[in-house]
């Protein structure tokens, strides 16, 4: 179904709910049971919506802005033996491929899935401290995206988040005042703030 498609049904869905009582006091509906209506059904619509919103933009917002604002994108293999080894070797190559000090975009990818999104400010190790995790182990490249502005950083990260659907990331990236707001973000609280509006619950 496409984008556009799904979201009206969804949401006529939820605004059938908030007025079956009024069609029902107007003779407009077959009497019963009234659909349930309550902050549950709302707060689930919204994370639909959103879920919606993702798959309709996510590839797409990411894809514009990683071209935008990634002049440069490595890809290293897992390699060596043992967990000291292969951080070694990681650690080497970076220091090769010359990631300037505005930091970069990294990705750790396993057989079918991704693993993990991340950042680094600067061009230090920060990749690398994560072959202590526990899923390490299931990683087979990790892909460093340059990035030409440290404003830019959090908002990459976040649609790279949005797009890949990392398993585990447990919280959202992480911004500051002065970075770039992330545009699929937007959309979302954008979603979120029209609908507890118009669906208003004491």
């Amino acid at each position: 179904m496409a984008f556009s498609k799904q979201f009206v049904k969804t949401l006529d869905e939820l605004f059938r709910r908030r007025t079956h009582w009024l069609r029902s006091e107007l003779g407009l509906v077959k009497p019963g049971q009234p659909p349930k209506f309550g902050r549950k059904k709302v707060d689930d619509t919204i994370s639909k919506l959103q879920e919606i919103a993702s798959n309709a933009f996510a590839r797409k917002l990411a894809k514009t802005e990683f071209e935008k604002h990634t002049p440069k994108r490595k890809l290293w293999h897992i390699n060596g033996h043992g967990r000291d080894d292969k951080k070694t070797r990681f650690n080497n190559w970076y220091k090769k491929i010359g990631i300037s000090t505005k930091g970069c975009v990294y990705v750790f990818w396993g057989n079918g899935n991704t693993l993990y999104v991340g950042k680094t400010g600067s061009g230090g190790s920060r990749p690398s401290s994560h072959f202590e995790k526990y899923w390490f182990s299931n990683v087979k490249r990790v892909t460093i995206y340059a990035v030409k502005s440290k404003s830019q950083i959090p908002k990459l990260e976040c649609l790279a988040i949005h797009h890949f659907r990392p398993i585990h990331n447990k919280n959202k990236a992480a911004t500051k005042k002065w970075t770039k707001a992330c545009p699929l973000c937007k959309i979302h609280h954008s979603i979120e703030n029209e609908l507890r509006s118009i669906f208003r619950l004491r």
